[in-house]
């Protein structure tokens, strides 16, 4: 269910962008590959400080504050790209045809990853993600430890890496640094303890 949804997500960007030609493509693309990043990496200090406001909302705050934050950051770089960029390049026809859609698959499989991997932030139970913290989504291809991978890289040896505060460098046991996947799958099982979804502290 979950691979069919986010093959239609897939397929809906890539032709969404696709009608936009090379140049509106390729802007997109940077501006959500940037988006996507900061969200994703950001996301759990923002959490950090709302959470002392909000208990209640614990298993919320999650999936709000990433999908918030990708969608504000998204917005400005749209608006500074759309302001900065006023005159649209054309390309030859050969390079329009054939850069187009590789460009627009590439956002579009950005989208997915980065939506696989919101997806275990979800206030869901454990298993309607996946069967098992172990299994891959998306037809085996994984997009979700993909992406992960990504972040972790950038925060750790990008150009804004901040290596004493990188993302998904938890430690669950002897030589693992990269724990999301199996500490969202825990919280979702203590969801599933729970009498209601918000939880009165």
């Amino acid at each position: 269910m979950i691979s069919l949804a986010l093959l239609a997500l897939f397929v809906v960007v890539t032709f969404a962008l696709w009608r936009e030609g090379l140049w509106s493509s390729a802007i997109m693309f940077l501006n959500v590959l940037a988006a996507a990043t900061f969200a994703t990496a950001w996301f759990e200090w923002a959490v950090a400080l709302l959470q002392p406001r909000l208990k209640s909302y614990d298993y919320l705050l999650d999936v709000i504050c990433v999908w918030g934050l990708f969608a504000l950051i998204l917005l400005v770089l749209r608006e500074v790209s759309d302001r900065v960029s006023r005159t649209k390049v054309k390309f030859r026809k050969p390079v329009e045809m054939f850069g187009c859609p590789v460009v627009a698959a590439a956002t579009a499989w950005i989208v997915v990853c980065f939506t696989a991997t919101t997806l275990h932030t979800a206030a869901v139970p454990r298993d309607f993600i996946q069967a098992t913290p172990e299994a891959r989504m998306f037809f085996g291809l994984a997009p979700d430890r993909r992406w992960l991978q990504w972040v972790r890289g950038s925060t750790l040896h990008g150009p804004f890496a901040v290596p004493t505060r990188a993302f998904d460098t938890g430690v669950v046991a002897p030589g693992t640094n990269a724990d999301f996947i199996i500490r969202y799958a825990n919280r979702r099982k203590q969801l599933e303890a729970e009498p209601e979804l918000r939880v009165n502290r």
